[in-house]
């Protein structure tokens, strides 16, 4: 019986960590319309399940996902990428509407689709085989999960340009020296034991406040500096409006037992 192409793995001692293994390793996991379905599915479960507070996405076999399965029936291409903002069937919109972090533990080859699920990630760590390509120009189509506004985030303009315009590889070393990975394993230890140290960090905080701080990064990322200081100011004032009414109520219930 053929495997699904997403696995999704939780462990931990409160199961609060997602493993979501990308697994068509034999196709070193190019993206196809089953695995695309499957991905947003396999994130639109998790958000549904609070018990989740960190998912790690890693690939399996040698490559995190090569891209467009381009061996796929003709219409593959627009299946995967239609309605971008439909995020029941877009991965990339079903990773944004997930509201706790995504490491993505980088294991090989991202390549054009594989590099947009990486950066869709909140965290990314790699391998020494990881490397990113945008392919975009080569396919012959322009991204619609991403990847150009994103990059240029992550790395500045005009590495991303370069990168994007020439199709150039990017390294796992000169990912690291960009920002664009935080950290690279040791040939030895492999990535996704580091992927998990992270998350095991991550479960030892308060699990509002990190979703809440995620929300703030992730919607402040996209705003002009004046916008996003703004935005930060107003969600803290509404957390410590909020932090003081349940101050004050916990007290007047103290002094309720105390007469009691």
């Amino acid at each position: 019986m053929e495997e699904p192409p997403v696995l999704v793995h939780r462990i931990g001692e409160d199961r609060a960590i997602a493993i979501v293994t990308l697994n068509r390793p034999m196709q070193r996991n190019a993206l196809n319309q089953p695995l695309v379905a499957a991905l947003a599915a396999a994130f639109r479960d998790l958000q549904a399940d609070e018990s989740v507070r960190v998912a790690v996405l890693t690939g399996a076999g040698t490559a995190f996902s090569a891209g467009i399965d381009l061996s796929a029936p003709p219409n593959a291409l627009q299946q995967a990428s239609e309605d971008p903002e439909d995020w029941a069937a877009n991965p990339v919109r079903a990773m944004e509407a997930f509201s706790r972090p995504i490491i993505g533990a980088i294991n090989g080859p991202a390549v054009t689709g594989g590099f947009e699920l990486a950066l869709a990630c909140d965290v990314l760590v790699g391998s020494p085989a990881a490397s990113f390509r945008d392919t975009h120009g080569q396919v012959g189509v322009v991204p619609c999960w991403g990847l150009s506004q994103r990059l240029t985030r992550a790395v500045g303009p005009v590495r991303a340009r370069l990168a994007s315009l020439t199709a150039a590889s990017i390294t796992a070393s000169r990912a690291l020296a960009w920002g664009l990975l935080a950290e690279v394993s040791d040939g030895d230890g492999g990535v996704l034991p580091l992927a998990l140290s992270i998350a095991s960090r991550i479960l030892i905080l308060q699990p509002a406040v990190v979703e809440a701080y995620l929300a703030t990064l992730r919607d402040g990322a996209a705003l002009p500096l004046g916008e996003a200081l703004t935005l930060e100011r107003s969600r803290a004032r509404a957390q410590y409006r909020a932090l003081g009414q349940a101050t004050i109520a916990d007290g007047a219930a103290r002094t309720l037992r105390a007469r009691l």
